[in-house]
């Protein structure tokens, strides 16, 4: 069995992906642990999966799941941990934006400290790293669903709710995943927020991280779709689904 399952979640990523894998491959095969990378293909239109299947050939630790419909983000990740083998689950993203060097240091935490159920990384602590910033009105935003997420989790102590390099214990990550709901939007803050109220005992490292100008993100549009997704965790918590 391996010690660590990757979940990346590919939606029309036959750009990004290749790049994002022809760099972390070859790191992973150098840390001296084993590893697996479930590649969720949610729904994409491009050739993202025969991507997939020639990378497969090289890469044995490889596997592509999917059904061929697009679930979202959140879905998609969910695929990935229930699939996963290893005693340790980290989700991250496509597009690569976290180094590769917080993967080997995420294990290093955990297999230290067993009191500890998750690492999640952040872009908001003082020994983060960012070697490209987002563009200004982004900055703003997220800086203000930052505030609203600590306010209404009342989880004043974490600094990044968004930010999607999550690396857990498996039996954690199918725990947050089975009372985790929102697919797309607001996954990663109802995963922080699930873990507290699930009694986890969680660390936030700090990462570098580099913002990818290709990104999907669209400032105002997601910001409304967000603050919708905020309220539906709420009525969530008030009809006690995360019990």
């Amino acid at each position: 069995m391996p010690h660590l399952s990757i979940v990346i979640p590919a939606f029309n990523e036959e750009k990004r992906l290749p790049k994002t894998l022809d760099r972390m491959l070859p790191y992973l095969r150098s840390c001296g642990f084993s590893f697996e990378v479930l590649i969720v293909d949610d729904g994409s239109r491009d050739a993202t999966a025969a991507m997939v299947r020639d990378y497969i050939t090289r890469y044995p630790e490889i596997q592509l799941l999917g059904d061929g419909a697009n679930h979202g983000r959140g879905a998609a990740v969910k695929t990935g941990v229930y699939a996963a083998r290893g005693d340790l689950v980290l989700e991250t993203d496509s597009d690569g934006s976290v180094a590769d060097e917080a993967v080997a240091r995420f294990v290093a935490h955990l297999d230290a400290h067993a009191e500890v159920g998750a690492v999640f990384g952040s872009r908001e602590l003082a020994e983060s790293v960012i070697t490209q910033y987002q563009p200004p009105l982004r900055v703003f935003l997220g800086y203000g669903f930052i505030y609203l997420a600590r306010l209404v989790f009342w989880m004043w102590s974490t600094t990044d709710f968004t930010l999607g390099f999550k690396m857990y214990r498996r039996a954690v990550a199918r725990d947050v995943h089975d009372h985790q709901f929102d697919p797309f939007y607001v996954a990663e803050a109802e995963k922080c927020f699930v873990a507290k109220l699930r009694g986890h005992k969680v660390v936030e490292l700090p990462v570098t991280w580099t913002d990818d100008p290709d990104s999907r993100v669209r400032p105002l549009r997601d910001s409304v779709r967000s603050l919708r997704g905020v309220i539906g965790i709420l009525l969530r918590f008030i009809k006690g689904s995360y019990r």
